[in-house]
């Protein structure tokens, strides 16, 4: 559990990193168009560190 939850939290550093990229390039008027696969990326990550840690935290108060 451990382990999955160190490897979506570095998921969700990679994902963050393409959000944060789009972003860059729209701030400065250029076309973004691998925005919405950014966005997905994040949402992917994010639930995926949300449900190890759920699983870390229920396996821990057994």
């Amino acid at each position: 559990m451990i382990t999955a939850l160190f490897d979506s939290r570095r998921r969700l550093g990679w994902a963050g990193s393409n959000l944060n990229q789009a972003m860059k390039a729209l701030n400065s008027g250029a076309d973004a168009p691998q925005l919405e696969a950014a966005i997905a990326a994040v949402r992917r990550a994010a639930d995926t560190a949300h449900a190890a840690a759920a699983r870390l935290i229920e396996h821990h108060g057994s």
